[in-house]
């Protein structure tokens, strides 16, 4: 099965779904996180889980892909 996702890999095609934080979000997040707001208040004005607010600020603790 690795074989197949690694084939299609090199012809350009990435499988899973599409990431919900693009790059305008990812400036929004990180702005007010740093103005000092809470990653509650930050996940409800994006209108975003506040798993993704974790993850977009501390983009470490994601898992890897292998």
């Amino acid at each position: 099965m690795k074989n197949g996702l690694d084939s299609a890999r090199a012809r350009g095609r990435v499988g899973g779904r599409r990431p919900v934080v693009d790059d305008d979000k990812r400036r929004v997040i990180l702005a007010r996180r740093a103005e000092g707001q809470s990653i509650r208040e930050i996940a409800a004005a994006v209108k975003v889980s506040v798993g993704v607010v974790h993850k977009t600020l501390n983009p470490e603790a994601a898992p890897v892909d292998s």
